[in-house]
């Protein structure tokens, strides 16, 4: 598949047990979309899979541009949540070569529209419903025709910008992971960082002034 010319921040909100696997192991590990809570979702992909007689799916979401409360909460709540920020086009080379692989950004329709007219098979996995416009998600589906039970994919680290961590997580321990990521990434120099979404203060100050 084609790669943007122009290249985007890619982020992929999730808990401190991945982004250590992935770190560790170079791989971005895939699930499947039959597990996922809305159903809306979950039914189509299976409906999907039965129209082009596939076997075996699984995808890893990712929100385009700049973090956003709804990700924080619906995705990498809690103490250990993260968001890992990656480079587009970057990530994108590391999966370029692999037949199974498509990507591409998700369409958000409303109900009249897909009442309407059929939507086009290939783009089944890539339409979600309306109500989800604010996460503005990017899909890569892995697509095979032997069954598989899992799916992960080799990444080079490098298309990694920074390292977010939740503002959930107190600050000494965040210090701790701080120190603990930089090690396992080997660059000292890569960005981590702790969230400033729910407490800015260089917002308040502006308001204090």
């Amino acid at each position: 598949m084609s790669i943007n010319h122009e290249s985007r921040n890619l982020n992929r909100y999730t808990t401190l047990p991945v982004l250590l696997d992935m770190l560790r192991r170079k791989k971005l590990v895939l699930l499947d979309p039959v597990k996922w809570e809305d159903k809306n979702d979950a039914e189509i992909i299976l409906e999907y899979k039965k129209k082009r007689k596939i076997q075996s799916l699984f995808a890893v979401c990712f929100g385009i541009g700049d973090e956003t409360i709804h990700h924080w909460k619906t995705y990498s709540s809690g103490i250990s949540g993260c968001c890992i920020e990656f480079d587009e086009n970057r990530l994108l080379a590391s999966l370029a070569g692999i037949s199974e692989v498509r990507w591409g950004e998700v369409e958000y329709k409303k109900l009249r529209e897909v009442q309407d007219g059929p939507i086009a098979i290939d783009r089944i996995p890539f339409t979600k419903r309306w109500p989800y416009r604010c996460e503005s998600e990017f899909r890569v589906l892995w697509e095979g025709q032997t069954y598989q039970e899992s799916m992960d994919l080799g990444i080079n680290l490098s298309s990694i910008n920074k390292i977010t961590i939740s503002q959930n997580m107190p600050q000494d321990i965040f210090n701790t992971i701080a120190e603990l990521l930089r090690d396992v990434t080997t660059n000292p120099n890569k960005k981590i960082n702790r969230s400033t979404l729910y407490e800015n203060k260089k917002w308040i100050r502006a308001f204090k002034q």
